[in-house]
Formats: structure tokens, C-alpha cells, sequence
């Protein structure tokens, strides 16, 4: 086993757990807002400003705080953790901004 640091300058993760008949980040109930979506709008803004390789984004599974959702934890090589929930599609600028900074 080799252990080194996270390949990527920044990682985000972003719940898309499905629970039926209770609120989760990713539930079809949520349109645009619903983890799935916020994962491929993120992508695709990392892919257009050039940062594919750099900064990923990566789908996570229960981050077990769904009354909070949807959410997305952003990691950084240096250690360092930023929790953002009930995530909307329109505060993806935020996310994004996170994202790139640093």
C-alpha cells in the first residue's frame, strides 16, 4: 500500500441518495435542486473553465444528513473541509467559487 495526498487540487462531493417517502439530497421531488443535477452542472462548469484533471467532482453516496440536503462537502490537498447544505442550483456560484479558489 502507498499512501500519498489526493490526486486532485480540490474534490467535491455531492450526495445523490435516493430515499423513497422521505426527504433525501437526490429524490426526483427536487427537480433542478436534486444531487444528480447539482453533480452534472458542476461538471460541467470545471469542464468549461479547463480544471478537468484538476478539481473533481465525484457522485457521493449518504452523507447522513439528508434533513440538511441536498449537500456537498468540498476537500482540499491541504486538509482542510467546507459543508454546504441545502444546496440549490442557484447558489452554484458559491460552490464554484469554493471550488476555485486557493
Amino acid at each position: 500500500m502507498k499512501e500519498s495526498g489526493i490526486p486532485f487540487r480540490k474534490m467535491a462531493f455531492v450526495c445523490v441518495h435516493e430515499r423513497a417517502g422521505e426527504a433525501a439530497c437526490a429524490n426526483a421531488d427536487r427537480g433542478e435542486d436534486s444531487g444528480a443535477n447539482l453533480v452534472e452542472l458542476l461538471r460541467e462548469e470545471i469542464h468549461k473553465r479547463g480544471l478537468k484533471g484538476k478539481i473533481r467532482v465525484v457522485k457521493s453516496g449518504c452523507l447522513d444528513v439528508c434533513a440538511a440536503g441536498p449537500n456537498v462537502m468540498i476537500f482540499d490537498g491541504e486538509g482542510k473541509a467546507v459543508y454546504f447544505s441545502r444546496v440549490a442550483a442557484g447558489d452554484l456560484p458559491a460552490i464554484i467559487a469554493a471550488l476555485v479558489s486557493g
